[in-house]
């Protein structure tokens, strides 16, 4: 009863009554503030755990991409001739959602090993060379495919916390996808 006297008495002073709108504003600043705090901690949460499986994702795309590109036999894995890749809608550069149009391989051969000889009959010369490696790329149909380059890829899934899917992205999980191209190692190892 002596603090609600006080109270009066210092409304009183001021020249003002207190307002029974404002006696609740302290709890419910107090619920938004927590919630803020949840929202924050949960999304630093899920980052921590989407990083860590990329960073696991990586390792074992590497690690296969490695183990092939040191076994001595040839694999059918050739990489895309790229011509132009465009941004996806996150306007971000190399991310899953960008895109790319095809190149033609034959224009590869045609631009860049063709150019090895100053003419067609220098190609003769090229080819009496033992072990030169423009007379196979020059009369290949598909050139990337003698670069030796090998891919791993490991894709895993990540669950979202109940928090992170209610407030913020609404799936219960997250693929998480890597891609290597490594060079082959033939006879070094």
């Amino acid at each position: 009863m002596t603090r609600e006297r006080n109270k009066a008495n210092r409304h009183q002073a001021v020249g003002t009554a207190p307002s029974p709108r404002r006696e609740g504003q302290a709890i419910v600043e107090f619920v938004v503030g927590l919630v803020a705090v949840l929202v924050l901690l949960a999304g630093l949460l899920q980052v921590a755990s989407l990083t860590k499986t990329h960073t696991d994702t990586m390792v074992q795309a590497r690690r296969l991409a490695a183990e092939l590109a040191m076994v001595d036999l040839d694999t059918a894995s050739s990489p895309d001739y790229i011509r132009l890749w465009r941004d996806g809608q996150d306007s971000r550069s190399y991310t899953r959602d960008d895109q790319h149009s095809d190149a033609d391989p034959g224009a590869f051969r045609d631009r860049l090993a063709a150019r090895a000889a100053a003419g067609s009959a220098d190609w003769d010369i090229i080819n009496s060379i033992s072990g030169n490696d423009f007379t196979p790329l020059h009369g290949a149909a598909a050139p990337a495919s003698l670069f030796g380059l090998v891919q791993g890829a490991d894709t895993r899934s990540v669950d979202l916390l109940p928090a992170f899917q209610h407030l913020i992205y609404d799936a219960p999980s997250i693929d998480v996808r890597c891609e290597v191209w490594m060079t082959r190692t033939r006879g070094l190892y």
